[in-house]
């Protein structure tokens, strides 16, 4: 449904609007407001569609782009009794869909992934409305793979069984405006500046077995910052005040320990090198501002597809891939040799032959090339 015509110099400009649909993970969720802050900007009304309690409830601004909540969980690794519920839940979740959809009458639907987009995609193919879907991952998640059977684009972050077209991932402006390795390492001095990310839902085996490792090294060495998740944050505290007897400011080197790190852009230009999980957001963030890393890719991931996102930077000889079993084995002896100079060169590897950044851009001019052909 077009909803405004504008006339510019006798020329008129059809708008449209459009439902974003992303659940569960950062991973989902944050290319989702990447692509939504973009339409937004080109004054393109912009809807959500995510489940009652999932992170992104607590950071979409709801006051800017209304939400539609659709009541749907993942049943992968879950036993039988989810499969058992599965018709019963997809049924009521396609209701909600097509509800959502019939009130909003948004023009374009477009899938992030995760187990959200079945009945968006369903709803939005009852109702003839033009679906779109991007994929993250280097291996495609289950829903997407169904999906791709009758979306009516195709978009996706890297190479994969999709046989999409590949635009790299969205990425947030401030993400894209990070200084280059080049400025970052510029005249650095000090110990070698590692941040570590546990996730948007954090990492547990990373509170528990990190800190012991770093320990091992001065303040004079390193300067660490430990994102822990809100989840495991306590966890991440007992853990630091045992190393440190009871001092509750944690080892000399620990600079910080956060829940959840609102200044991304920030610690990215202070770190030399992160050690982080393995999603896409994460790796296609570390090419977009050239970040040398450390990946542990999370081994319980559907279809391995941490692992093959992180070999993507691997290849490049801009991270080092350890698994998580190897972690007290080979951390210490990475972290051993490295140095600023190191880190510099895998951060120069990173950015080399990266993707066009505006991949947001790329999904709103086909939105308005099909729009205007209607």
């Amino acid at each position: 449904m077009k909803i405004e015509e504008i006339y510019e110099d006798n020329i008129i400009i059809n708008k449209f609007k459009t439902m974003v649909v992303a659940a569960g993970t950062g991973g989902h969720i944050y290319p989702g407001l990447a692509i939504s802050e973009y339409f937004l900007e080109q004054s393109i009304p912009v809807s959500w569609a995510g489940t009652p309690k999932g992170m992104e409830n607590s950071l979409v601004d709801k006051y800017k782009i209304p939400f539609y909540s659709i009541s749907i969980s993942g049943i992968r690794g879950k036993g039988l009794l989810p499969w058992i519920k599965l018709p019963f839940m997809l049924f009521r979740s396609i209701l909600q869909s097509i509800k959502a959809l019939r009130v909003d009458k948004p023009d374009f639907v477009i899938i992030m992934g995760g187990y959200i987009g079945i009945p968006m995609a369903i709803a939005s193919k009852i109702l003839g409305i033009h679906l779109i879907i991007h994929e993250q991952n280097a291996i495609p998640g289950l829903a997407n793979k169904v999906i791709s059977k009758f979306a009516n684009q195709i978009f996706c972050g890297f190479e994969n069984s999709l046989k999409g077209k590949v635009i790299g991932n969205p990425i947030r402006k401030s993400i894209s405006n990070i200084k280059n390795p080049q400025q970052r390492f510029k005249n650095k001095t000090g110990p070698l500046n590692i941040l570590i990310l546990g996730g948007s839902l954090g990492a547990s085996a990373f509170n528990r077995l990190l800190p012991p490792i770093l320990n091992k090294f001065t303040k004079e060495q390193i300067s660490v910052i430990h994102q822990s998740g809100e989840k495991h944050y306590e966890e991440l505290v007992r853990t630091y005040l045992n190393l440190a007897s009871g001092v509750a400011k944690g080892p000399p080197w620990l600079l910080g320990k956060e829940k959840f790190i609102y200044d991304i852009e920030e610690k990215y230009e202070w770190a030399d090198i992160v050690i982080a999980r393995s999603g896409a957001l994460t790796i296609s963030e570390f090419i977009e501002a050239g970040i040398a890393s450390i990946l542990i890719p999370f081994p319980y991931a559907v279809d391995n597809h941490q692992y093959h996102n992180g070999k993507i930077l691997e290849d490049k000889k801009a991270a080092y891939i350890i698994h998580e079993n190897e972690i007290e084995n080979k951390l210490l002896q990475i972290l051993l040799k490295i140095n600023r100079k190191e880190c510099f060169l895998m951060a120069l590897r990173a950015k080399k032959d990266k993707l066009n950044s505006n991949v947001s851009n790329k999904i709103y001019s086909y939105c308005e090339e099909i729009n205007n052909e209607k």
